[in-house]
């Protein structure tokens, strides 16, 4: 028995809208947007932190969702033009510290509590998620492409956290998790961890390959507890995933392994999935590409931004490509093959948390660096100080402090 019945699936494209100046527009200043938008087509269209969220309504097929999405966007588009707006979708701002998503909704979830180990069952495939979508490399300012998504680094505000293992027993209403049951109007399972598409066929292809995978998952739903070790990979993985995108070579069950292959071996998994959602793998043409050349939608954004340093003239490139929506597409054709990076090694984990540790430094800041479990981030914070590269220190004001030591 399937979790999903019909199966169904939407996006919550999150849209930014930006004026002649390259400023985005402020929030109050959508509502019009939306609602006009949302009056016209009949969809749930809304606003959300700085932009037109554009909810895409109950899906069927991938014709289908593709059709919508371009319908919606077409009258977005010309409704910001009378008014000199430009819409701009985005994974991160250029100049702000502003991320934004597109969230893929899969339903319509039956059972709640088998929902809950479905939500365990896919954490380690959340990391593959995120390196296919990732698409926010230029935030925060002066860090450009250090990471491929800063919005899955930095928690998007606390919009887009690390799944945690929760069990039905002691399970209490969660929201913002990378993928779990949300229940608050239409019963579905919402996969978060997605930046903003660039694109409008990646997006359509992307919720159905998304959709499909989850389709799939919710028929062979398990209940084998999580172990330590499991999860310890997952945040890694999911680390990686941000930082690398489609070049991550995450730790899988028999050794390191290319997302890029994990990808592969998923896209063939849920072929019967796809069928039910009225498509093939081969109709996944971006998806196929993005695979056979690593590259994604971050590459893309990294090619501007090694053309316009400046922010406001990479903002203004951004727009003048983007309002075509399908430069991403085009970008595919010309890009080169990417190598991947080697694996996540156990001195590449401990760098990341050193970075962030600099002179009497809360010892709770480390535990940004991957949200390992506290277990796990203890022992790298006591290896290090072991090893003489931090000194720790308990205060009665700031509590356990670390101090990076000088080489």
């Amino acid at each position: 028995m399937n979790l999903f019945d019909p199966k169904t699936y939407s996006t919550d494209w999150e849209i930014m809208v930006f004026d002649r100046k390259e400023r985005a527009v402020s929030t109050d200043k959508l509502f019009g947007f939306a609602g006009a938008l949302r009056h016209e087509l009949d969809l749930p269209i809304q606003i959300d932190m700085n932009t037109v969220e554009c909810a895409m309504g109950v899906n069927h097929s991938f014709a289908q969702i593709g059709e919508r999405i371009t319908k919606v966007t077409d009258r977005l588009t010309s409704m910001l033009a009378e008014y000199d707006l430009d819409p701009v979708p985005l994974g991160s701002h250029p100049r702000e510290t502003m991320y934004n998503a597109a969230h893929v909704h899969v339903g319509t979830l039956r059972d709640e509590t088998a929902a809950l180990y479905l939500e365990a069952d896919l954490i380690p495939y959340t990391a593959v998620f995120a390196a296919l979508a990732a698409n926010s490399p230029v935030c925060p300012p002066g860090r450009r492409g250090e990471y491929k998504s800063y919005r899955v680094r930095n928690q998007a505000h606390g919009c887009t956290r690390p799944s945690s293992i929760r069990t039905p027993e002691t399970a209490q209403p969660n929201w913002g998790m990378d993928a779990g049951p949300k229940l608050h109007g239409v019963a579905t399972f919402e996969v978060r961890v997605l930046d903003c598409a660039s694109s409008r066929r990646f997006l359509a292809e992307l919720a159905t390959f998304v959709a499909a995978y989850v389709h799939y998952r919710g028929g062979r739903v398990t209940k084998e507890p999580t172990t330590g070790d499991s999860y310890e990979r997952s945040m890694v993985n999911r680390w990686y995933a941000a930082k690398y995108g489609l070049q991550a070579t995450l730790l899988w069950d028999n050794g390191p392994k290319p997302v890029v292959e994990i990808l592969d071996r998923m896209l063939d998994e849920c072929a019967d999935s796809l069928a039910q959602l009225g498509c093939t793998r081969r109709d996944l043409v971006l998806i196929n590409r993005m695979i056979e050349k690593r590259t994604n939608q971050a590459d893309y954004i990294l090619d501007l931004a090694n053309r316009y340093a400046e922010p406001f003239a990479l903002a203004s490139a951004m727009i003048k490509t983007l309002r075509h929506w399908d430069a991403f597409d085009n970008f595919l054709d010309r890009a080169p093959t990417l190598e991947p990076a080697p694996a996540p090694s156990r001195e590449s984990v401990r760098n990341e948390h050193l970075a962030l540790i600099g002179e009497g430094t809360h010892f709770y800041r480390s535990r940004e660096a991957m949200n390992l479990p506290p277990p796990v981030a203890d022992r790298i914070i006591d290896d290090l100080v072991r090893e003489g590269r931090v000194k720790l220190e308990q205060t009665r004001e700031g509590g356990t402090l670390l101090t990076k030591v000088s080489a």
